[in-house]
């Protein structure tokens, strides 16, 4: 498997399927700015409040195989394998497919993940454990605190302002690496002094 971030901002994301396996792949989702349809006869309380806010759009009904024209990116969420299977045969080879009860037939599948802010960190098994990732990501959950939410825009920040105003390589080097020191993590006045200093 080959680990990517994907940018599905304005790309059409289809999931057929209205249940909770559904659900729960939308709150991901919902985050990237796609165009997501969903395909079910029902879907739970939490999709249909997505659906009445306007986040996504709900086609109430059973899945047909043009339903995957012009998506980007396709999931068989249904607890129906014939129907799962269908969804996969309609996609084309360019399509991204996953088939959450055949891991043999999907492109892809997702991970455990963990999100502050510009830090992105994903952790997979490749299905040896699931509980195992969930684990995982709580150790890291603890170790990446809120903080680096903040600590990350600033280093953007910095990095941006050593590229335009430090033409010396060596010394952009020196400063990229002094950003990493622990009281620019944790205190901001350390942060707004580097931006002083370095004018």
């Amino acid at each position: 498997m080959y680990p990517i971030i994907m940018n599905l901002n304005n790309k059409r994301v289809l999931i057929v399927g209205g249940g909770e396996v559904a659900t729960k792949k939308m709150k991901m989702l919902l985050r990237q700015n796609a165009q997501i349809v969903v395909v079910s006869p029902t879907i739970t309380p939490t999709l249909y409040t997505y659906f009445v806010n306007g986040e996504i759009r709900w086609l109430k009904r059973s899945f047909e195989a043009a339903d995957t024209k012009g998506a980007f990116l396709v999931i068989a969420a249904t607890n129906n394998r014939d129907v799962n299977a269908m969804v996969g045969e309609s996609c084309l080879e360019n399509q991204l497919v996953n088939i959450v009860d055949s891991p043999v037939d999907s492109d892809f599948y997702n991970m455990a993940y963990l999100n502050r802010g510009k830090l992105k960190i994903a952790i997979s098994t490749e299905g040896a454990s699931p509980l195992l990732a969930k684990q995982i990501k709580q150790d890291l959950n603890n170790f990446f605190d809120d903080g680096y939410e903040a600590y990350l825009d600033f280093l953007s920040a910095a990095r941006e302002k050593i590229k335009l105003l430090v033409n010396d390589e060596e010394r952009k080097y020196l400063l990229l690496q002094e950003l990493l020191e622990e009281k620019f993590r944790t205190n901001e006045e350390e942060r707004e002094k580097f931006f002083l200093d370095i004018g």
